[in-house]
Protein backbone atom coordinates (compact mmCIF):
# COMPACT_ATOMS: atom_id res chain seq x y z
CA UNK A 1 0.00 0.00 0.00
CA UNK A 2 1.53 3.35 -1.08
CA UNK A 3 1.68 6.47 1.08
CA UNK A 4 -1.08 8.28 -0.85
CA UNK A 5 -3.53 5.42 -0.25
CA UNK A 6 -2.60 5.21 3.44
CA UNK A 7 -3.19 8.96 3.82
CA UNK A 8 -6.56 8.80 2.04
CA UNK A 9 -7.65 5.97 4.36
CA UNK A 10 -6.48 8.01 7.36
CA UNK A 11 -8.49 11.02 6.17
CA UNK A 12 -11.59 8.86 5.80
CA UNK A 13 -11.13 7.55 9.33
CA UNK A 14 -10.66 11.10 10.66
CA UNK A 15 -13.86 12.28 8.98
CA UNK A 16 -15.76 9.50 10.78
CA UNK A 17 -14.39 10.20 14.29
CA UNK A 18 -14.03 13.97 13.92
CA UNK A 19 -17.57 14.96 15.04
CA UNK A 20 -17.02 13.57 18.57
CA UNK A 21 -13.36 14.41 19.24
CA UNK A 22 -14.34 16.96 21.87
CA UNK A 23 -17.45 15.18 23.18
CA UNK A 24 -17.84 13.12 26.39
CA UNK A 25 -17.86 9.31 26.34
CA UNK A 26 -21.64 8.95 26.36
CA UNK A 27 -22.04 11.08 23.24
CA UNK A 28 -19.17 9.23 21.56
CA UNK A 29 -20.77 5.84 22.21
CA UNK A 30 -24.14 6.96 20.82
CA UNK A 31 -22.49 8.41 17.73
CA UNK A 32 -20.34 5.32 17.11
CA UNK A 33 -23.35 3.02 17.47
CA UNK A 34 -25.16 5.10 14.84
CA UNK A 35 -22.21 5.00 12.44
CA UNK A 36 -21.71 1.28 12.98
CA UNK A 37 -25.17 0.68 11.55
CA UNK A 38 -24.16 2.29 8.25
CA UNK A 39 -21.82 1.34 5.43
CA UNK A 40 -18.89 3.64 4.68
CA UNK A 41 -16.79 3.95 1.52
CA UNK A 42 -13.04 3.52 2.02
CA UNK A 43 -10.21 3.91 -0.50
CA UNK A 44 -8.89 0.49 -1.65
CA UNK A 45 -11.27 -1.43 0.66
CA UNK A 46 -14.57 -0.25 -0.84
CA UNK A 47 -17.86 -0.12 1.10
CA UNK A 48 -17.58 -1.53 4.63
CA UNK A 49 -19.35 -1.58 7.96
CA UNK A 50 -17.23 -0.65 10.98
CA UNK A 51 -17.59 -1.95 14.53
CA UNK A 52 -17.93 0.35 17.54
CA UNK A 53 -14.71 -1.02 19.01
CA UNK A 54 -12.87 -0.09 15.81
CA UNK A 55 -14.15 3.48 15.99
CA UNK A 56 -12.90 3.68 19.59
CA UNK A 57 -9.48 2.32 18.62
CA UNK A 58 -9.18 4.99 15.89
CA UNK A 59 -10.09 7.70 18.38
CA UNK A 60 -7.53 6.39 20.86
CA UNK A 61 -4.83 6.17 18.19
CA UNK A 62 -5.52 9.74 17.01
CA UNK A 63 -5.29 11.15 20.53
CA UNK A 64 -2.05 9.27 21.16
CA UNK A 65 -0.21 9.69 17.83
CA UNK A 66 -2.18 12.34 15.95
CA UNK A 67 -2.95 12.00 12.25
CA UNK A 68 -0.16 9.40 11.80
CA UNK A 69 -1.97 7.08 14.17
CA UNK A 70 -4.89 6.79 11.75
CA UNK A 71 -2.82 5.44 8.88
CA UNK A 72 -3.35 1.68 8.38
CA UNK A 73 -0.80 -0.86 9.57
CA UNK A 74 -0.30 -4.53 8.80
CA UNK A 75 -3.03 -6.69 10.30
CA UNK A 76 -2.07 -8.86 13.24
CA UNK A 77 -4.72 -11.51 12.57
CA UNK A 78 -3.44 -12.80 9.22
CA UNK A 79 -4.50 -16.36 8.58
CA UNK A 80 -7.41 -16.30 11.03
CA UNK A 81 -11.04 -16.48 9.81
CA UNK A 82 -12.82 -13.12 9.76
CA UNK A 83 -16.34 -14.28 8.92
CA UNK A 84 -18.87 -16.26 10.94
CA UNK A 85 -19.43 -19.81 9.69
CA UNK A 86 -22.99 -20.60 8.44
CA UNK A 87 -23.47 -23.26 11.15
CA UNK A 88 -22.64 -20.80 13.92
CA UNK A 89 -24.84 -18.13 12.32
CA UNK A 90 -27.78 -20.55 12.31
CA UNK A 91 -27.21 -21.29 15.99
CA UNK A 92 -27.26 -17.56 16.77
CA UNK A 93 -30.51 -17.02 14.84
CA UNK A 94 -32.26 -20.00 16.49
CA UNK A 95 -31.22 -18.93 19.99
CA UNK A 96 -32.38 -15.35 19.40
CA UNK A 97 -35.71 -16.57 18.04
CA UNK A 98 -36.24 -18.72 21.14
CA UNK A 99 -35.19 -15.96 23.57
CA UNK A 100 -36.09 -12.62 21.89
CA UNK A 101 -35.65 -10.55 25.09
CA UNK A 102 -32.28 -11.96 26.15
CA UNK A 103 -29.35 -9.56 26.40
CA UNK A 104 -26.33 -9.94 24.14
CA UNK A 105 -24.14 -10.62 27.18
CA UNK A 106 -26.38 -13.56 28.25
CA UNK A 107 -26.57 -14.74 24.65
CA UNK A 108 -22.77 -14.83 24.41
CA UNK A 109 -22.48 -16.80 27.65
CA UNK A 110 -25.22 -19.23 26.55
CA UNK A 111 -23.53 -19.95 23.19
CA UNK A 112 -20.20 -20.69 24.92
CA UNK A 113 -21.88 -22.88 27.58
CA UNK A 114 -23.66 -24.97 24.93
CA UNK A 115 -20.53 -25.24 22.72
CA UNK A 116 -22.22 -23.25 19.93
CA UNK A 117 -19.77 -20.35 19.85
CA UNK A 118 -17.18 -22.06 17.64
CA UNK A 119 -13.46 -22.62 18.14
CA UNK A 120 -12.05 -20.17 19.08
CA UNK A 121 -15.29 -18.73 20.56
CA UNK A 122 -16.89 -15.81 18.76
CA UNK A 123 -15.89 -12.47 20.24
CA UNK A 124 -18.53 -10.52 22.16
CA UNK A 125 -18.16 -7.41 19.95
CA UNK A 126 -18.57 -9.52 16.82
CA UNK A 127 -21.72 -11.10 18.22
CA UNK A 128 -23.07 -7.68 19.20
CA UNK A 129 -22.49 -6.36 15.67
CA UNK A 130 -24.22 -9.36 14.05
CA UNK A 131 -27.23 -9.10 16.36
CA UNK A 132 -27.65 -5.40 15.56
CA UNK A 133 -27.13 -5.86 11.81
CA UNK A 134 -29.87 -8.47 11.51
CA UNK A 135 -32.05 -7.05 14.32
CA UNK A 136 -32.25 -10.44 16.02
CA UNK A 137 -33.12 -9.14 19.49
CA UNK A 138 -35.74 -6.65 20.68
CA UNK A 139 -33.65 -5.03 23.40
CA UNK A 140 -33.47 -1.51 22.04
CA UNK A 141 -35.99 1.06 20.77
CA UNK A 142 -35.32 3.02 17.62
CA UNK A 143 -33.63 6.35 18.15
CA UNK A 144 -35.44 9.56 17.30
CA UNK A 145 -33.52 12.74 16.69
CA UNK A 146 -34.72 15.75 18.70
CA UNK A 147 -33.89 19.38 18.08
CA UNK A 148 -33.32 21.47 21.21
CA UNK A 149 -31.82 24.89 21.86
CA UNK A 150 -28.19 24.78 22.96
CA UNK A 151 -25.25 27.03 23.84
CA UNK A 152 -21.66 26.09 24.62
CA UNK A 153 -20.05 26.99 27.96
CA UNK A 154 -17.08 29.03 26.73
CA UNK A 155 -15.54 30.65 23.69
CA UNK A 156 -13.78 28.50 21.07
CA UNK A 157 -15.81 25.48 22.12
CA UNK A 158 -17.82 25.52 18.88
CA UNK A 159 -17.46 27.57 15.70
CA UNK A 160 -20.03 27.55 12.88
CA UNK A 161 -19.02 28.38 9.33
CA UNK A 162 -21.02 28.92 6.15
CA UNK A 163 -21.24 30.89 2.88
CA UNK A 164 -23.73 33.61 1.93
CA UNK A 165 -24.30 35.00 -1.56
CA UNK A 166 -23.96 38.78 -1.48
CA UNK A 167 -24.08 41.78 -3.82
CA UNK A 168 -22.48 42.40 -7.21
CA UNK A 169 -18.99 43.93 -7.04
CA UNK A 170 -16.41 45.10 -9.53
CA UNK A 171 -13.24 43.07 -9.83
CA UNK A 172 -10.88 44.59 -12.37
CA UNK A 173 -13.01 45.37 -15.39
CA UNK A 174 -15.56 42.65 -14.70
CA UNK A 175 -18.55 42.27 -12.40
CA UNK A 176 -18.77 39.34 -9.99
CA UNK A 177 -21.12 38.22 -7.25
CA UNK A 178 -19.44 38.59 -3.86
CA UNK A 179 -19.81 35.56 -1.58
CA UNK A 180 -19.34 36.01 2.17
CA UNK A 181 -17.57 33.31 4.16
CA UNK A 182 -18.19 33.87 7.87
CA UNK A 183 -17.30 32.02 11.08
CA UNK A 184 -19.29 32.65 14.28
CA UNK A 185 -18.37 31.63 17.83
CA UNK A 186 -21.37 29.84 19.36
CA UNK A 187 -20.88 31.09 22.93
CA UNK A 188 -20.25 34.79 22.31
CA UNK A 189 -21.78 35.27 18.81
CA UNK A 190 -18.52 37.01 17.82
CA UNK A 191 -17.61 36.84 14.13
CA UNK A 192 -14.12 35.40 14.39
CA UNK A 193 -13.52 35.06 10.64
CA UNK A 194 -14.98 36.75 7.57
CA UNK A 195 -14.21 37.74 3.97
CA UNK A 196 -16.07 38.43 0.75
CA UNK A 197 -14.62 36.58 -2.24
CA UNK A 198 -15.68 36.06 -5.88
CA UNK A 199 -15.83 32.27 -5.45
CA UNK A 200 -17.19 29.71 -3.00
CA UNK A 201 -14.12 27.46 -2.99
CA UNK A 202 -12.03 25.66 -0.41
CA UNK A 203 -9.32 28.28 -1.02
CA UNK A 204 -11.65 31.09 0.11
CA UNK A 205 -12.74 29.02 3.11
CA UNK A 206 -9.28 28.07 4.34
CA UNK A 207 -7.93 31.61 3.99
CA UNK A 208 -10.71 32.81 6.31
CA UNK A 209 -10.07 29.96 8.75
CA UNK A 210 -6.32 30.58 8.77
CA UNK A 211 -6.83 34.26 9.67
CA UNK A 212 -9.38 33.28 12.33
CA UNK A 213 -7.03 30.72 13.92
CA UNK A 214 -4.22 33.28 13.99
CA UNK A 215 -6.39 36.00 15.59
CA UNK A 216 -8.61 33.99 17.98
CA UNK A 217 -6.84 30.64 18.47
CA UNK A 218 -8.01 27.13 17.63
CA UNK A 219 -11.60 26.00 18.29
CA UNK A 220 -12.48 22.62 19.74
CA UNK A 221 -15.18 21.95 17.11
CA UNK A 222 -15.92 23.31 13.65
CA UNK A 223 -19.54 22.83 12.51
CA UNK A 224 -20.17 23.08 8.75
CA UNK A 225 -22.57 21.83 6.09
CA UNK A 226 -21.95 19.25 3.36
CA UNK A 227 -20.95 21.57 0.52
CA UNK A 228 -17.96 20.70 -1.71
CA UNK A 229 -15.63 23.11 0.11
CA UNK A 230 -16.53 21.76 3.56
CA UNK A 231 -16.28 18.11 2.43
CA UNK A 232 -12.85 18.50 0.84
CA UNK A 233 -9.90 16.39 1.89
CA UNK A 234 -7.83 19.56 2.28
CA UNK A 235 -10.09 20.93 5.04
CA UNK A 236 -10.20 17.52 6.75
CA UNK A 237 -6.39 17.31 6.68
CA UNK A 238 -6.03 20.83 8.12
CA UNK A 239 -8.44 19.99 10.97
CA UNK A 240 -6.66 16.69 11.59
CA UNK A 241 -3.28 18.41 11.89
CA UNK A 242 -4.79 21.11 14.14
CA UNK A 243 -6.66 18.69 16.43
CA UNK A 244 -10.05 20.23 15.59
CA UNK A 245 -13.23 18.17 15.56
CA UNK A 246 -14.80 18.65 12.11
CA UNK A 247 -18.59 18.13 12.26
CA UNK A 248 -20.93 18.10 9.26
CA UNK A 249 -24.64 18.79 9.61
CA UNK A 250 -27.25 16.60 8.00
CA UNK A 251 -27.88 17.37 4.31
CA UNK A 252 -30.49 20.10 3.75
CA UNK A 253 -30.72 20.77 7.50
CA UNK A 254 -30.28 24.55 7.70
CA UNK A 255 -32.07 24.88 11.10
CA UNK A 256 -29.21 22.95 12.74
CA UNK A 257 -26.96 25.90 11.76
CA UNK A 258 -29.50 28.43 13.00
CA UNK A 259 -27.03 30.87 14.59
CA UNK A 260 -24.99 31.47 11.45
CA UNK A 261 -28.15 31.60 9.32
CA UNK A 262 -29.66 34.18 11.68
CA UNK A 263 -26.47 36.21 11.47
CA UNK A 264 -26.68 36.23 7.66
CA UNK A 265 -30.19 37.65 7.97
CA UNK A 266 -28.75 40.45 10.12
CA UNK A 267 -26.05 41.13 7.52
CA UNK A 268 -28.67 41.49 4.77
CA UNK A 269 -30.92 43.73 6.87
CA UNK A 270 -28.37 45.99 8.57
CA UNK A 271 -25.35 46.02 6.25
CA UNK A 272 -26.21 45.13 2.66
CA UNK A 273 -29.31 47.34 2.75
CA UNK A 274 -27.07 50.38 3.35
CA UNK A 275 -25.01 49.91 0.17
CA UNK A 276 -25.97 52.48 -2.45
CA UNK A 277 -23.32 51.89 -5.12
CA UNK A 278 -21.62 48.87 -6.63
CA UNK A 279 -18.32 48.73 -4.68
CA UNK A 280 -15.10 46.96 -5.51
CA UNK A 281 -14.27 43.77 -3.64
CA UNK A 282 -11.66 45.56 -1.52
CA UNK A 283 -14.07 48.37 -0.63
CA UNK A 284 -16.79 45.88 0.31
CA UNK A 285 -14.47 43.96 2.68
CA UNK A 286 -13.23 47.20 4.26
CA UNK A 287 -16.81 48.45 4.80
CA UNK A 288 -17.87 45.11 6.24
CA UNK A 289 -14.97 45.03 8.73
CA UNK A 290 -15.85 48.55 9.86
CA UNK A 291 -19.52 47.58 10.27
CA UNK A 292 -18.58 44.57 12.42
CA UNK A 293 -16.32 46.61 14.70
CA UNK A 294 -18.60 49.65 14.99
CA UNK A 295 -22.04 48.04 14.93
CA UNK A 296 -22.51 44.29 15.27
CA UNK A 297 -19.92 43.43 17.93
CA UNK A 298 -20.93 46.43 20.09
CA UNK A 299 -24.71 46.14 19.75
CA UNK A 300 -26.90 44.30 22.27
CA UNK A 301 -27.53 40.78 20.96
CA UNK A 302 -31.02 39.47 21.78
CA UNK A 303 -29.85 35.83 21.82
CA UNK A 304 -27.40 36.38 24.69
CA UNK A 305 -28.83 39.65 26.11
CA UNK A 306 -25.45 41.41 26.00
CA UNK A 307 -22.87 42.66 23.52
CA UNK A 308 -20.85 39.93 21.73
CA UNK A 309 -17.56 41.74 22.40
CA UNK A 310 -18.24 41.84 26.16
CA UNK A 311 -19.21 38.19 26.40
CA UNK A 312 -16.20 37.11 24.36
CA UNK A 313 -13.62 38.95 26.50
CA UNK A 314 -15.21 37.82 29.77
CA UNK A 315 -15.15 34.17 28.69
CA UNK A 316 -11.70 34.39 27.09
CA UNK A 317 -10.22 35.55 30.41
CA UNK A 318 -11.25 32.22 32.00
CA UNK A 319 -10.61 29.91 29.02
CA UNK A 320 -7.36 28.27 27.97
CA UNK A 321 -7.04 29.13 24.28
CA UNK A 322 -4.55 27.39 22.00
CA UNK A 323 -2.84 30.04 19.88
CA UNK A 324 -0.60 28.65 17.10
CA UNK A 325 2.11 30.77 15.54
CA UNK A 326 1.99 31.94 11.92
CA UNK A 327 4.76 29.47 11.02
CA UNK A 328 2.74 26.59 12.51
CA UNK A 329 -0.36 27.67 10.60
CA UNK A 330 1.66 27.96 7.38
CA UNK A 331 2.69 24.32 7.80
CA UNK A 332 -0.88 23.22 8.51
CA UNK A 333 -2.41 25.10 5.58
CA UNK A 334 -0.03 23.86 2.90
CA UNK A 335 -1.58 23.04 -0.47
CA UNK A 336 -0.05 19.91 -1.99
CA UNK A 337 0.78 19.12 -5.61
CA UNK A 338 2.81 16.52 -7.48
CA UNK A 339 5.11 17.16 -10.43
CA UNK A 340 7.48 15.11 -12.57
CA UNK A 341 11.02 16.54 -12.65
CA UNK A 342 12.38 17.14 -16.14
CA UNK A 343 15.76 16.01 -17.41
CA UNK A 344 17.14 19.53 -16.85
CA UNK A 345 16.17 19.35 -13.13
CA UNK A 346 13.21 21.73 -13.47
CA UNK A 347 9.46 21.62 -12.91
CA UNK A 348 6.67 23.82 -14.23
CA UNK A 349 4.06 25.19 -11.82
CA UNK A 350 1.36 27.67 -12.87
CA UNK A 351 3.42 29.00 -15.79
CA UNK A 352 6.62 29.40 -13.76
CA UNK A 353 9.78 27.29 -14.01
CA UNK A 354 11.51 26.20 -10.79
CA UNK A 355 14.83 24.49 -10.19
CA UNK A 356 14.90 21.15 -8.34
CA UNK A 357 17.97 19.31 -6.98
CA UNK A 358 19.42 17.03 -9.65
CA UNK A 359 18.93 13.97 -7.44
CA UNK A 360 15.20 14.14 -8.28
CA UNK A 361 15.52 14.08 -12.08
CA UNK A 362 12.78 11.90 -13.67
CA UNK A 363 11.11 11.40 -10.29
CA UNK A 364 7.67 12.47 -9.12
CA UNK A 365 8.07 14.97 -6.30
CA UNK A 366 5.80 16.45 -3.63
CA UNK A 367 5.62 20.25 -3.71
CA UNK A 368 3.63 22.43 -1.31
CA UNK A 369 2.80 26.11 -0.86
CA UNK A 370 0.84 28.18 1.72
CA UNK A 371 -2.86 28.55 1.04
CA UNK A 372 -2.61 32.34 0.72
CA UNK A 373 0.25 32.38 -1.82
CA UNK A 374 1.42 30.01 -4.54
CA UNK A 375 4.79 31.71 -5.07
CA UNK A 376 6.44 30.25 -1.94
CA UNK A 377 6.99 26.74 -3.25
CA UNK A 378 8.63 24.08 -1.07
CA UNK A 379 9.95 20.62 -1.93
CA UNK A 380 9.07 17.74 0.43
CA UNK A 381 10.53 14.24 0.52
CA UNK A 382 8.67 11.69 2.69
CA UNK A 383 6.92 14.56 4.57
CA UNK A 384 10.29 16.21 5.32
CA UNK A 385 10.88 19.69 3.94
CA UNK A 386 13.92 19.69 1.65
CA UNK A 387 13.89 23.42 0.96
CA UNK A 388 12.30 26.28 -0.91
CA UNK A 389 12.41 26.12 -4.70
CA UNK A 390 13.67 29.11 -6.66
CA UNK A 391 12.99 30.33 -10.15
CA UNK A 392 15.31 29.21 -12.92
CA UNK A 393 18.00 31.80 -13.70
CA UNK A 394 19.47 30.63 -17.00
CA UNK A 395 22.12 33.36 -17.13
CA UNK A 396 23.40 32.50 -13.67
CA UNK A 397 23.47 28.81 -14.61
CA UNK A 398 25.46 29.69 -17.75
CA UNK A 399 28.13 31.42 -15.64
CA UNK A 400 28.67 28.29 -13.56
CA UNK A 401 28.25 25.83 -16.43
CA UNK A 402 31.17 23.40 -16.95
CA UNK A 403 31.00 21.17 -20.04
CA UNK A 404 31.83 17.52 -19.55
CA UNK A 405 34.96 16.29 -21.31
CA UNK A 406 34.89 12.62 -22.17
CA UNK A 407 38.62 12.50 -23.06
CA UNK A 408 41.63 14.38 -21.63
CA UNK A 409 42.84 17.36 -23.65
CA UNK A 410 46.38 16.84 -25.00
CA UNK A 411 48.56 19.83 -25.88
CA UNK A 412 51.06 19.46 -28.75
CA UNK A 413 52.66 22.85 -28.33
CA UNK A 414 55.94 21.52 -26.83
CA UNK A 415 55.87 18.03 -28.28
CA UNK A 416 59.01 16.78 -30.09
CA UNK A 417 58.59 15.41 -33.55
CA UNK A 418 60.65 12.34 -34.32
CA UNK A 419 62.38 12.22 -37.72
Amino acid sequence: MDNETREQIALTRFKLISPVLAEPGRVQNEYFRTQAAKRHAFPRYGSRQIKVSTFKSWLKAYRKKGFEGLKPKHRKDRGRPRKIEPQMMNAIRVTCRAYPHITVKKLHEKLILENLAGTPPIHYNTLLRVVKEEKLLEFMDKRRDKRTAFETDHVNSLWMCDFMHGPQVTLGRKTHKAILCAVIDDHSRMIVGHAFAPTETVLSLTMVLKDAFLAFGLPERLYVDNGPSFSSDFLARCCALSGISLIHSKPYDSPSRGKIERYFRTVRARFLSTLTEKPSLEELNASFSAWLNDDYHHRLHSGINERPIDRYHRSANHTQITRPSKAELDDIFLVRHERMVNNDATISFKGRIYEVPTAYIRQRVDIRHPVDTDKELYLYDKDIRVGRLRFVDKRQNARTFKPCQSQPVISYANAKVEK
